[in-house]
C-alpha cells in the first residue's frame, strides 16, 4: 500500500510547486477542482454499466439540443439581427457579429464545441439505430436527419472530420459496416464537409482555421519556453498568454491543443510525471478499443480525443464531462458503488456549480455594462463576487464603473484589490498607472504602465501609455 502510495509523490511535489508559481491562485484551485471532479466522476462511473440508461439520455439530450439549434438559427438569429439598437454597445456589436456568421453553437459557448456535442450524440444516435426496431427506429433516424443538420449549420470543418474519422471507426469495429460501402459513404461525407467549405468560402480560401491554430500553438510554446519548468500554474495559462501574443496576431485565451495548454500550466516535468502515471493504465486497456462490444465507447473516446488536439478539449465541461463517462465504461470493473466516490463527486460539482453561478452573474453584468446601465451591472457584478469573491473580472467590472462615475479614488481602491489577486493584470495596471500620474506619482505610474504594456503586448493603447509616461519621466 505505501508502495504504491509513493509513486504519486513526485506528481504532489510538483502540484505543490506548480501552485506556488501561479499568478492567480484563485484560478489554480478552480482548475484543480475540475480536473478532480473529472477523476472522481470517472471513478464512479466507472462501477456503474451506463449502457441500459444511455439511450433514452442521449434522445432527450439530442432532442433538446437540436431542435434549439435550429430555433437559433432561424428565429433567434434573425431577431437578434433585426434589433434596431444593436451597434449601441461592445457587447452587442460582438453578438451581432457572432450572429451574422451563421454559425449555430446552441447552449454552448463556440460552435466548435457544439461541432464535438453533434457528433457525440449522433455516433450514440448511429449506433441505437442500428439495434431498434420498429418504430423507435423512425425515432432514431428522425434524430440522425436532425443532428446531421446541426452538425453542418455549426460550419465545424474540425467537428465534420472528427465525426467522419470516429464514425468509420465505430461502422468498422462494431461490424456493422462492409467495406463495399466506403466509397458512397465518404461521397457524402465529402458532400457535407464541401458544403461547408462553400459556406466558409472566405475563410477557408484564407486558411483562417488553420492559421489560428498555428497562431495559438506557437504562443503556447512560447508560455511554455518562459517557464518549461514549472509551468505557469494551473487555470493561468489565461493571465499568461497575453504577453505572449505579438502584434498582428490572432488573440485566444486558449492555446486550442489541450496538452499544450496543459504543459504550459503545469510545466514539462509535471506534465511528463503525469503521462508517467498514466501510461500503465493506458496501455493495459487499450485493447479493449478494438472489441466489437467496446465500439461505440472506444469511437466516442476517438472523437473526444480529436477534439483535444484542434482545440482545448478536456478544459470544456461539456468535452470534459463526456470524455470521463466514456472511457470510464470502456475500463469498467464489476465493484459496488462506494459512498466516497458520489460523495467526493457531488462536492466538486457544487464548488464548480457555484462558481460557474458567478461566473454566469459576471457575464450578465458585463451585458448590461456594454449597454451603459451601471445599476443594473453593479448589482449583477456584487452578486458574482457574493458567489465567487476572488473573480477578479467581477471586480474589474465595478472598477470601470467607477471609473465612469469619475469616482477615481474607488476606482483605484478596488484596481488595487484586483492586483492582490491578479498582480500582472493589464487593465488593472493601466488604470492604476493613470490614478498615480493624476496626483503626481510619477515613478508609481512608471512602474505600473511598464507592467501593463508587459502584460499585454498587443493593446496599443497600454503601449502608447507606457511611452508617454516614459517620455515624460524626465520632466
Amino acid at each position: 500500500m505505501y508502495e504504491s502510495g509513493w509513486k504519486y509523490f513526485p506528481a504532489a511535489f510538483f502540484l505543490l510547486v506548480n501552485f506556488s508559481v501561479s499568478g492567480v491562485q484563485y484560478l489554480f484551485f478552480l482548475r484543480l477542482a475540475y480536473f478532480l471532479f473529472l477523476l472522481a466522476l470517472f471513478f464512479f462511473c466507472r462501477r456503474v454499466n451506463l449502457q441500459k440508461i444511455l439511450a433514452p439520455i442521449s434522445a432527450g439530450i439530442a432532442l433538446v439540443v437540436f431542435l434549439y439549434g435550429i430555433a437559433q438559427k432561424f428565429i433567434l438569429f434573425p431577431f437578434i439581427l433585426d434589433q434596431p439598437d444593436s451597434l449601441h454597445s461592445f457587447f452587442a456589436q460582438a453578438m451581432r457579429v457572432r450572429v451574422a456568421s451563421g454559425r449555430i453553437f446552441a447552449i454552448f459557448p463556440l460552435p466548435t464545441l457544439y461541432a464535438m456535442v453533434c457528433g457525440l450524440l449522433l455516433i450514440f444516435i448511429i449506433h441505437y439505430f442500428y439495434h431498434a426496431r420498429g418504430r423507435s427506429r423512425v425515432f432514431w433516424f428522425f434524430l440522425l436527419l436532425l443532428g446531421a443538420f446541426n452538425l453542418v449549420l455549426t460550419q465545424s470543418f474540425g467537428g465534420i472530420i472528427f465525426f467522419t474519422l470516429a464514425v468509420l471507426f465505430y461502422l468498422f469495429v462494431s461490424g456493422v459496416f462492409k467495406i463495399r460501402y466506403l466509397a458512397p459513404l465518404l461521397m457524402v461525407l465529402a458532400l457535407v464537409f464541401f458544403t461547408v467549405t462553400a459556406l466558409r468560402f472566405s475563410e477557408a480560401r484564407e486558411l483562417a482555421p488553420v492559421k489560428l491554430r498555428f497562431a495559438n500553438w506557437l504562443q503556447a510554446g512560447r508560455v511554455i519556453a518562459a517557464a518549461p519548468l514549472l509551468g505557469v500554474g494551473l487555470g493561468n495559462y489565461e493571465a499568461a498568454v497575453p504577453a505572449h501574443v505579438y502584434p498582428g496576431e490572432p488573440a485566444s485565451i486558449y492555446a486550442h491543443n489541450f496538452f499544450l495548454q496543459l504543459a504550459a500550466e503545469s510545466g514539462v516535468p509535471l506534465f511528463l510525471v503525469l503521462i508517467a502515471l498514466s501510461f500503465p493504465f493506458f496501455k493495459k486497456n487499450l485493447v479493449n478499443l478494438l472489441h466489437p462490444e467496446n465500439a461505440l465507447f472506444a469511437s466516442a473516446a476517438i472523437l473526444i480525443l480529436l477534439f483535444n488536439i484542434f482545440d482545448v478539449g478536456n478544459y470544456f465541461f461539456a468535452a470534459g464531462i463526456s470524455f470521463a463517462v466514456v472511457f470510464s465504461q470502456l475500463v469498467r470493473v464489476e465493484c459496488p458503488l462506494r459512498l466516497r466516490h458520489f460523495a467526493v463527486t457531488a462536492l466538486l460539482a457544487v464548488v464548480l456549480l457555484v462558481s460557474e453561478a458567478g461566473a454566469a452573474q459576471q457575464r450578465t453584468a458585463d451585458l448590461w455594462l456594454g449597454r451603459q446601465d451601471l445599476v443594473q451591472a453593479e448589482a449583477h457584478y456584487r452578486r458574482a463576487l457574493a458567489l465567487s469573491p476572488l473573480a477578479y473580472r467581477s471586480w474589474l467590472g465595478l472598477a470601470h464603473i467607477a471609473w465612469q462615475q469619475n469616482d477615481f479614488s474607488k476606482a483605484e481602491r478596488i484596481l488595487k484589490k484586483v492586483l492582490q489577486i491578479y498582480p500582472k493584470q493589464a487593465y488593472a495596471n493601466y488604470r492604476l498607472s493613470q490614478a498615480a500620474q493624476r496626483r503626481g506619482a510619477y515613478l508609481t505610474a512608471l512602474v505600473h504602465a511598464r507592467q501593463a504594456a508587459a502584460a499585454d503586448k498587443k493593446n496599443k493603447e497600454y503601449q502608447r501609455w507606457y511611452e508617454f509616461i516614459q517620455a515624460n519621466f524626465a520632466r
